[in-house]
């Protein structure tokens, strides 16, 4: 088998096991609700934190991230670490998260995948990152504004720890893919929240007035 139908191979098995949706076969197993028509109306693990329980989206979260480090790391592996081929594998299984072929093109908006495959990456600059979020979230009390903070410092971290700087690019491309989807998402999930919103005060990071004007907002603290 020649390289370049490894690769192929290589990303059209990442974008089908991206495309597994843990989120939604959690949601389904522990409630019988469809997340496309609930709270924020993503398949993610922040919605689910929010319609079944904290830790039910935690373990959503972490498979999640499990999708995007295994797939660099197998990919990794076929390609003898070629690091081309296995940033387009992360590519690939971000995509499947975010367009399942199993929902009909629905997903998430891929921020656990994509922490997994930066973790893979760039290790250290990942799990700096994921402190930057931490600390950020203790001054800021606000888990929507922190996750920007944190996407912002991810950009940045490679070239801290004199990684290469395609890392950095590659990071920002994740990110500007990342704002793409949830552009694409904005009209659904405006609807599918204004029709069945998240119990307590908590609000998406699309939009702090998606709530009914009686209900006043507060800091957001649950995880994506």
């Amino acid at each position: 088998m020649d390289s370049r139908t490894l690769v192929v191979i290589i990303m059209l098995c990442a974008y089908l096991i991206g495309s597994i949706p843990f989120s939604q076969i959690i949601t389904h197993w522990r409630v019988g609700l469809d997340l496309r028509a609930v709270g924020e109306g993503s398949v993610g693990s922040r919605n689910v934190w929010h319609v079944v329980g904290p830790q039910w989206g935690l373990l959503a979260a972490i498979f999640d991230v499990l999708k995007g480090f295994l797939v660099c790391w197998a990919a990794s592996a076929l390609t003898l670490g070629a690091s081309l081929d296995v940033a387009l594998a992360g590519v690939a299984v971000i995509l499947g998260h975010q367009f399942s072929i199993f929902l009909r093109g629905h997903g998430g908006k891929g921020l656990n995948t994509a922490f997994g495959v930066l973790l893979f990456l760039a290790p250290l600059a990942a799990l700096t990152g994921m402190a930057v979020l931490g600390v950020s979230f203790l001054i800021l009390r606000n888990f929507n504004r922190c996750i920007a903070v944190a996407i912002v410092a991810l950009i940045f971290l490679p070239i801290l720890y004199r990684q290469p700087l395609w890392i950095a690019v590659y990071t920002l491309g994740l990110a500007l893919l990342a704002a793409l989807k949830k552009r694409l998402d904005y009209s659904h999930d405006m609807r599918v929240f204004a029709a069945s919103p998240w119990q307590g005060t908590a609000t998406p990071g699309f939009s702090n007035a998606a709530r009914p004007a009686s209900d006043e907002s507060s800091p957001d603290v649950r995880p994506r």
